[in-house]
């Protein structure tokens, strides 16, 4: 059976087998290890949903970045049959430059179209689908040279966990004809219209698309195959970068009170009651309390936070600051009601406390807006108005309105033409999104300042803790300790803070699964406030901007698993059957994302808020636009087109020079006809061509194509 085919039946079979795990059955399957652990450790994911069929009223495709509703197969398509792609009759083993451990082409859509909006054209090519990606082939010569660009910024170059929606359209022409439409949106702002010759070959691309992208269980995605591939050939290196995080060595550094380490005068401690996420299930097993707090009355806070997620320690200033200290949590459950828990007010006013007696309140930052907190009350939420707290309100918007003005950021980039005047600041003022990231930045010079200028202890958070306060926490520990602006470091606070405790990486990013209605960049928003801090110390941090850059894309990809899951203890599944990108990172790419610049000082910074000071990151916005096309990009952009991203060994050719590729056949294969099927065809290993034109006979003489300086000769002449 071939690898999609197999890949379906695993798809429908998905529920059931969890179920048989969960009762202790025995499935006796030997190759799916991989998929038993991780199944066994996760709750039943939602089947991905299917695609609803759109009629053809619109008069325009959506712009990239814009939602688009789901969409099924047209009616009365008929099921393709799905083979391997050297089964299939017809279809010869195709390879292109960058193919990744465990991927090979398993299907192939011959001759197809892809539509470009500006300028307004049809670009020829072919379709091929791996496991782990949809690429798109154009021939010699069927890319105009205003087009370029978009090989150069690998557009066609389609990972399948980038894909957001897929949606079809049968369109009539005016001359009566039939026409194909697969428009694939994107969670990076591209959007590929695909024009096909028939239903089954689009049939064919959505349920390709639609089982490689949303196969609904993690243990499916390429990444469990790219491992094991690996494993197979012993080409597996360094995998350290799974315990590149150490919680414990990390408090320790700062002071805390660890079995590592001990520090008697230090008010914090590291507690052993989540050490089987038994207290809080989507926090780390290494979480930091008050040393004056029994376990006992942790439990009862625990109990009386949201999910759980009981005030924990994030960082520490150590000696030096008194042991003043950064915490996060969830929102109270006190309800409209008010209920109220003795535990939860004892706690924070041990961590006002900290190391001695102080007369200044906590402070408290409540993330949210003060309306949404009011409503998140009304269902049984809350905030704290305990004595000695002095809480405000941050003002950061939930991950709907993210996800809105990330759309609207994209729709902006969409419009944007250098030809014309356009509306650009217009637009990006009406996205919003840059007033929200004024909102994170705001809140972390609030915290920052609190902490190093009057060494107080301050607490964040907003409804879950997860989401908003992660930003937060992390950006307020870049700008307060050295140690995470240096490259190990930052990939430490990434894990530390996001990874272990608890950002929903696959709820907020649809991996394996349809996006639901909790999708949200939430990371990316994070991402762009890195990059307003870079652009502010630009000497302060270690790593360039580059790396940011390579997290806003490898957060999708599917290639590695250290971004599969919700939290720390379904990740630990992950570890032994999948990559973790932190290992690549460290590793051969690890110079690609330094900045020459860094001067190594133990400062402190204090962000500025005044959006005059802000820098839109072109490299993420304009990436897949004609600006983001660079001859040389500094460090890749994806491990899987390196081979394609070397830089040439010589100028590149001159327009007339570019049908000089030597032939795929030998001459004696030339000099007589072919009576079999073709042989392995093998793309340019330069760029996203494919030689599929057809060839000469032998012994046809080439047509001599003229100078571009005669072509112009003649011009001028008849202009004259």
């Amino acid at each position: 059976m071939d690898p999609l085919s197999a890949l379906k039946n695993e798809k429908k079979n998905e529920n059931a087998k969890a179920e048989g795990l969960r009762a202790g059955l025995s499935l006796g399957t030997p190759h799916s290890t991989a998929e038993d652990a991780v199944t066994a450790s996760l709750a039943p994911p939602t089947p991905a949903a299917v695609v609803v069929a759109t009629p053809l009223s619109a008069a325009a495709p959506l712009p990239p970045g814009t939602p688009t509703a789901q969409a099924v197969p047209l009616p009365g398509y008929a099921k393709p049959d799905i083979q391997v792609a050297g089964e299939k009759p017809g279809l010869p083993d195709l390879a292109f430059p960058g193919l990744l451990a465990g991927e090979k082409v398993v299907e192939a859509i011959k001759s197809c179209s892809l539509q470009v909006q500006n300028p307004f054209c049809e670009v020829p090519g072919r379709i091929c689908i791996t496991p782990y990606r949809l690429k798109f082939m154009t021939p010699k010569g069927g890319l105009r040279k205003d087009l370029m660009w978009m090989r150069g910024v690998k557009y066609f170059d389609v990972p399948f966990g980038l894909v957001e929606t897929i949606k079809d359209e049968k369109l009539v022409t005016v001359t009566g004809a039939t026409e194909l439409r697969v428009t694939i949106t994107c969670k990076d702002l591209r959007c590929l219209i695909f024009l096909l010759k028939s239903e089954q070959e689009a049939r064919l691309l959505l349920e390709s698309v639609s089982s490689f992208s949303t196969p609904g269980n993690p243990a499916m995605l390429f990444a469990f195959k790219h491992y094991d591939a690996l494993r197979k050939e012993n080409l597996l290196q360094d995998q350290s970068g799974w315990s590149l995080y150490d919680a414990e060595q990390d408090y320790a550094r700062m002071g805390v009170d660890t079995p590592l380490i001990p520090s008697p005068q230090c008010p914090w401690r590291v507690s052993e009651l989540n050490r089987q996420y038994r207290l809080c299930g989507s926090y780390p097993s290494v979480v930091v309390m008050p040393r004056r707090m029994p376990d006992q009355a942790l439990r009862e806070v625990a109990a009386f936070r949201k999910r759980g997620r009981l005030p924990a320690l994030s960082w520490c200033g150590g000696p030096e600051l008194g042991f003043a200290s950064l915490w996060r949590c969830s929102q109270t459950t006190e309800g409209l009601m008010g209920s109220k828990c003795v535990e939860d007010q004892s706690m924070l006013n041990a961590i006002r406390l900290g190391n001695g007696e102080t007369e200044r309140d906590l402070l408290l930052i409540d993330l949210r807006p003060k309306v949404s907190a009011w409503v998140n009350k009304a269902g049984g939420g809350g905030f704290e108005s305990y004595p000695k707290c002095r809480m405000i309100w941050g003002g950061i918007d939930n991950i709907h309105v993210v996800r809105d003005a990330w759309r609207a950021m994209g729709s902006a980039v969409a419009r944007l033409q250098d030809a014309q005047v356009g509306s650009w600041l217009k637009d990006v003022a009406n996205s919003g999104w840059y007033d929200y990231i004024g909102a994170i930045l705001s809140c972390t010079l609030k915290a920052v300042t609190e902490i190093l200028t009057f060494k107080s202890n301050v607490v964040i958070h907003c409804s879950d803790g997860w989401d908003r306060t992660a930003q937060v926490a992390s950006l307020s520990m870049l700008c307060m300790d050295p140690h995470y602006r240096t490259q190990v470091g930052f990939l430490k606070l990434v894990q530390k803070e996001w990874c272990s405790f608890g950002h929903r990486f696959r709820t907020r990013l649809g991996i394996g699964d349809v996006p639901s209605s909790e999708y949200s960049p939430v990371i990316i928003q994070w991402l762009e406030c890195v990059f307003q801090l870079l652009h502010q110390f630009p000497s302060a941090f270690e790593f360039s901007a580059d790396v940011l850059l390579r997290l806003a894309e490898e957060v999708f990809t599917n290639r590695f698993g250290t971004f599969f899951c919700d939290n720390e203890q379904e990740r630990k599944s992950m570890e032994a059957h999948t990559l973790s990108l932190w290992s690549t990172l460290l590793g051969e790419d690890f110079e690609s994302w330094r900045n020459p610049g860094y001067k190594a000082e133990r400062v402190k910074l204090y962000p500025s808020i005044c959006q005059a000071n802000y820098s839109i990151w072109e490299a993420y916005w304009f990436r897949f636009t004609a600006r983001g096309d660079v001859p040389e990009p500094s460090s890749p952009t994806s491990p899987s087109t390196a081979a394609e991203e070397a830089p040439p060994a010589a100028p590149p050719p001159e327009p007339e020079e570019i049908e000089r590729e030597p032939s795929l056949f030998s001459p004696a294969e030339l000099a007589v006809a072919p009576t079999k099927p073709e042989p392995t065809q093998i793309f340019a290993e330069d760029d996203d061509e494919d030689i599929f034109a057809k060839h000469s006979k032998p012994g046809a003489k080439e047509a001599k194509v003229p100078a571009l300086s005669e072509v112009e000769a003649k011009v001028e002449t008849a202009e004259l």
